[in-house]
């Protein structure tokens, strides 16, 4: 037993010593407000969203991250378990899962992220796909030059917990431009979604098969950034005309961005306009932080701002007010006081 004890004792220091392990973890605490909704109650709450994990470097090539986080394991797309009640609503459910888990391959002009990875595509916004979602598969960014990044990715977006949803794939193209004071990113990208039918819990749009052509670029001078995301889809939704869908294909994002959070001190605030028709995203995958009316078939402003109050934290406040496009009318507000500490 001795011999075995040492032995794992020898392991266990090699293996310390042959990697490089970081812990991370952080917390955002978050009053909410939703009023004036025709349909949708109003909800006021406060909710926790807090995730940890391990990065692990094991040479100059490979590494690994596997995180946890809080939220509702079958609705992936929402981050935060509700710890306090200030009206009647249902109490939803408090999960902690699996994150994100894969593996970061880094070579001389390629770089390659496999297993539950986080979005890779350079978008100005969260308006086609929300970050918070980690689907299962492959992402690949190939340097052409300093200016140049060809990306490609293939997944199975998450239907559940555990099981997947479709597929999709996306090839993108980075190009940057220096003019004067000014740096131009300009990134067009294709989307292949192949639906599927009966999924258990991301039931909206899922089973449709949809292309799209997007576009997102921005223009950047010191603290400020204007950034426009914009696409459309290729197919064709015929069989929606009597719902007066079949040409609601198009999507804009319109942001003016100013500031960061590197200093103590710093602020950064944004402003968005945005319209996103019903079939210019999959309202499965669609962002689900500024409205709890729609992810598609929408359109308003949303603001933020925030304040670096500490080395390891800051306080903001965001407003969003949307409504819908088409159909049953319905809009809202949403109002949230928030702080994320790092640990």
């Amino acid at each position: 037993m001795k011999k075995v004890a040492l032995l794992l004792l020898i392991v266990t220091s090699y293996v310390a010593e042959a990697v490089d392990i970081n812990p991370y973890a952080n917390a955002i605490l978050r009053y909410e407000n939703e009023v004036e909704h025709d349909f949708f109650r109003d909800r006021e709450r406060l909710r926790l969203i807090a995730r940890a994990g391990i990065d692990v470097k094991f040479n100059e090539t490979w590494s690994t991250r596997i995180g946890l986080r809080t939220g509702l394991k079958n609705r992936q797309n929402v981050p935060a378990i509700t710890i306090a009640r200030f009206t009647e609503q249902r109490q939803p459910p408090n999960d902690i899962f699996i994150d994100r888990f894969y593996i970061t391959g880094k070579f001389d002009n390629l770089k390659l992220n496999i297993g539950k990875i986080p979005w890779g595509t350079k978008q100005v916004s969260d308006i086609f796909w929300d970050r918070d979602l980690n689907p299962q598969g492959v992402h690949l960014d190939y340097t052409l030059d300093k200016n140049d990044t060809f990306s490609v990715a293939h997944f199975a977006p998450l239907d559940g917990a555990t099981n997947t949803i479709g597929q999709m794939s996306i090839a993108q193209w980075q190009h940057k431009l220096k003019i004067k004071d000014w740096q131009w990113t300009i990134a067009p990208w294709l989307v292949n979604y192949n639906g599927q039918a009966d999924a258990d819990f991301a039931r909206r749009d899922t089973a449709i098969d949809n292309r799209f052509v997007r576009l997102s670029t921005f223009i950047k001078k010191g603290a400020w950034q204007f950034g426009l995301d914009l696409g459309r889809s290729i197919e064709s939704f015929d069989q929606f005309t009597d719902q007066g869908f079949d040409d609601q294909k198009n999507s804009v994002v319109a942001e003016i961005k100013h500031g960061n959070l590197k200093q103590v001190g710093n602020y950064q605030w944004h402003v968005r306009f945005l319209r996103v028709e019903r079939f210019a995203v999959i309202t499965e995958f669609a962002q689900n932080a500024t409205s709890p009316v729609d992810t598609a078939n929408t359109q308003g402003f949303d603001l933020r701002l925030r304040r670096k109050m500490g080395k390891k934290w800051w306080l903001g406040t965001r407003f969003s007010q949307l409504q819908r496009l088409v159909g049953l009318q319905e809009e809202g507000i949403r109002f949230r006081i928030e702080a994320r500490y790092d640990f």
